[in-house]
């Protein structure tokens, strides 16, 4: 059975793999907020759309309760 080896041996490797993670992670953030940007006005829109419903939904109710 051959052992495994030290995956912290040689720094260089380390080194490019850390490299490798930090680029990868930065370009998928900024793609992420890119298409966000794009989504994220109708999302809230939705959601002010859906306060609105709910508000006049939750009076029509209380004034009518009232009788």
């Amino acid at each position: 059975m051959g052992e495994q080896p030290n995956p912290w041996h040689n720094p260089f490797q380390t080194l490019f793999r850390i490299s490798l993670l930090v680029l990868g992670s930065a370009v998928a953030l900024n793609v992420a907020i890119t298409y966000l940007r794009l989504v994220v006005p109708w999302l809230l829109g939705a959601a002010g759309v859906a306060g609105v419903v709910w508000c006049v939904v939750a009076v029509v109710r209380w004034r009518k309760s009232q009788w």
